[in-house]
């Protein structure tokens, strides 16, 4: 007990020594540099190829959160292509096919089961009419969704999800108009107008006008697509749409062949020759108004 506290006093002024040496050999107090971080911001709108983002769902999530496939095409990727039907667009996407009828409809189809029918094709996330014609002038990007359309959207086909998205009036002055020039004697016009109208207040306006011959299956349309909103970016943002596309179509029969008396092809036909009936018709449109609110918590 006696050897114990002898020790104490020795460990205290072994301590008082070790605080005592570490004060006088600290380093004196610094102060670092601004440190400047550069980050380029994610584009959005007309330009870009690449979204993270998708509306294929009731909101706006992203896409690798979604445990399914999803393809995207932006306004950019469809401009580039001059893909200006949907059904063109669809065309270039793995598992698409098409059920064609005499009179030209027709009903889209992916992974085998029918969209169409199914009630699986969305505008701005709401049913969009089946077997009518549809034109991308007012397309801001489509997105398509394969696998169980159940997931997201409830009762629906087995295949997937066609979603369109209309565009949107953005904060910045912008116009671009476009004329096209194609065989079978088609022409296309369209213009796309933005106007910032105030503070977070904006206006676009989207048309568009085609005649085509196609070499007797011809096919005319007429769409604009007027957009207004207000509030862009803040708590609570309103918006309210126009649209009207009507299309008229003369189908062809595609059947560029003559047979014989024993059922075999004798002759073969030029292909772009007209084959069907001059009375034939395919005549669509639509017109709907849209309203939207977004409240951000």
């Amino acid at each position: 007990m006696s050897s114990d506290k002898a020790l104490l006093p020795l460990g205290a002024l072994m301590l008082a020594a070790s605080m005592g040496a570490a004060a006088q050999g600290s380093a004196p107090e610094t102060t670092m540099s601004t440190v400047t971080v550069k980050e380029t911001a994610e584009i959005q709108g007309k330009d870009t190829l690449l979204l993270k983002k998708t509306t294929v769902g009731k909101g706006k999530q992203d896409i690798k959160d979604i445990p399914q496939s999803v393809t995207v095409f932006t306004e950019k990727l469809m401009a580039d292509r001059n893909q200006d039907d949907f059904r063109e667009v669809l065309r270039t996407t793995a598992g698409v096919t098409f059920l064609a009828g005499e009179t030209g409809e027709e009903d889209v189809r992916l992974r085998g089961f029918s969209l169409g029918q199914a009630g699986d094709i969305y505008i701005d996330g709401m049913k969009d009419a089946p077997l009518i014609e549809r034109d991308t002038f007012n397309h801001d990007r489509v997105e398509v969704l394969k696998g169980s359309a159940s997931m997201l959207f409830g009762k629906g086909s087995t295949g997937g999800v066609v979603n369109q998205v209309n565009k949107a009036p953005l904060l910045i002055d912008q116009h671009e108009a476009a004329y096209t020039f194609g065989t079978g004697n088609t022409h296309r016009a369209t213009g796309d107008f933005n106007f910032v109208t105030g503070e977070n207040a904006a206006f676009r306006l989207n048309a568009m006008v085609q005649e085509a011959d196609n070499y007797g299956a011809k096919q005319d349309k007429r769409g604009i697509a007027p957009t207004f909103a207000w509030g862009i970016g803040t708590r609570d943002e309103f918006s309210i749409g126009l649209y009207y596309l009507e299309s008229k179509g003369r189908p062809t029969y595609n059947h560029p062949w003559r047979l014989s008396a024993d059922g075999k092809i004798n002759t073969t036909l030029p292909a772009r020759n007209f084959y069907g009936l001059e009375s034939d018709y395919t005549n669509t449109s639509s017109q709907y108004a849209t309203l939207g609110h977004i409240h951000r918590f």
